[in-house]
């Protein structure tokens, strides 16, 4: 069995000599360990480790570019230029900012104000909604330091013919003959109509009800949601401007007979080809694509284990030679979470999904205040 050397060479005049010598018996010199392994260099190594990884999280964030913004003339800029870009073009912007303060963020709603997103407002302090004269519909949001801006092009509309189906034909004409068609199938049709006042909104809520899309309905201050006798599902909002959205959806037979034999299946609408798909919520989770949900889950778990990790390192003062082997493991698991959101790409999230997206960064900012 081979042993370890117990003996080493004087770094002065290379006699050899035992390791725990004090002093070298040829030359005299102090038998000194090399600097890279004493305790204290491998100590300040780590120390400079987790400040480089503290150093990188917070410093080396996404920048935008507001000139390659579609909406860019349509906005007062930001103060500050990090963060991320969710969705630019023609209809639709939604822009996470970062490094934003409180004054910022308020100073930036009164800049909106003075570009004319004035029209039926809604201000509660972090959360500021209105239209301009135009029909653009504005949501400004601030949560812990970030603002969120999401801006939305009017839909374009013209005269509007009721749609022929019998579907809709369950349905009474709206008072106003402005609007679009967005979907008109067999199976159920999406109707946006314009020039309609909150007032003509309820109006025609209580005309549905009273024909009979009253069974298990839901109602609020804009939306209306019901079903007939028959389970044919109606879906009214108002979605400001003046503007009404009529969605009714038809029962399929297959979820008829599975009703009727006390099952809480459904089916999912049969599609003809070249017609928009119906969304349904047996395709999503509370109302969130599948795959967006665990990529959100991951990344929460991810930086609840990054909280964890610094709290860890705060504790021991830099003491803890086992945090490099967290460290590995830690780098490891981000590029997991961070392949999970490559995988999404940049589709638009829905309001489900924002929500969600808010609610999460909102529990991750906490844990992240409590180690700072």
């Amino acid at each position: 069995m081979l042993m370890k050397s117990k003996t080493t060479i004087c770094r002065n005049c290379n006699a050899q000599i035992a390791k725990d010598a004090k002093n070298c018996p040829s030359c005299g010199a102090k038998n000194k360990k090399p600097f890279y392994k004493r305790t204290g260099f491998i100590l300040l190594m780590i120390i400079l480790v987790i400040g480089v990884i503290s150093f990188i999280g917070k410093n080396k964030r996404e920048k935008f570019d507001w000139n390659e913004v579609e909406f860019c003339e349509r906005l007062p800029k930001p103060k500050s230029n990090v963060g991320t870009i969710y969705s630019n073009d023609n209809d639709t912007l939604s822009i996470q900012v970062e490094k934003t303060s409180k004054s910022d963020y308020k100073a930036y709603v009164e800049e909106c104000k003075f570009m004319g997103y004035t029209v039926e407002s809604e201000n509660d302090g972090e959360c500021y909604d209105a239209f301009d004269v135009d029909g653009y519909a504005l949501s400004l949001d601030y949560i812990g330091g970030t603002m969120y801006i999401e801006l939305e092009a009017p839909t374009e509309m013209g005269t509007l013919n009721w749609p022929k189906s019998e579907i809709a034909g369950l349905l009474p004409m709206p008072k106003s003959t402005v609007g679009k068609i967005s979907t008109d199938t067999a199976e159920g049709c999406c109707i946006y109509v314009g020039e309609t006042s909150i007032d003509d909104f309820n109006i025609y809520a209580d005309e549905c009800s009273q024909i009979g899309f009253s069974v298990d309905y839901e109602r609020g201050d804009k939306f209306y949601n019901a079903e007939d006798e028959n389970g044919n599902q109606l879906s009214l909002s108002y979605q400001g401007n003046n503007v009404m959205i009529v969605q009714i959806r038809k029962i399929e037979e297959t979820e008829v007979e599975e009703t009727n034999a006390g099952t809480e299946t459904s089916a999912e609408p049969k599609q003809e080809e070249g017609e928009e798909k119906l969304s349904t919520e047996t395709q999503l989770i509370d109302g969130m694509h599948p795959e967006f949900k665990e990529a959100m889950d991951s990344y929460e778990m991810f930086m609840n284990e990054y909280c964890d990790f610094m709290k860890k390192y705060a504790e021991s003062n830099g003491t803890d030679l086992d945090l490099l082997a967290d460290y590995t493991e830690y780098m490891s698991k981000y590029t997991d979470v961070m392949g999970d959101f490559e995988a999404l790409g940049n589709e638009e999230m829905n309001t489900a999904e924002m929500a969600y997206y808010l609610e999460v960064q909102t529990r991750i900012n906490e844990k992240l205040l409590e180690i700072e």
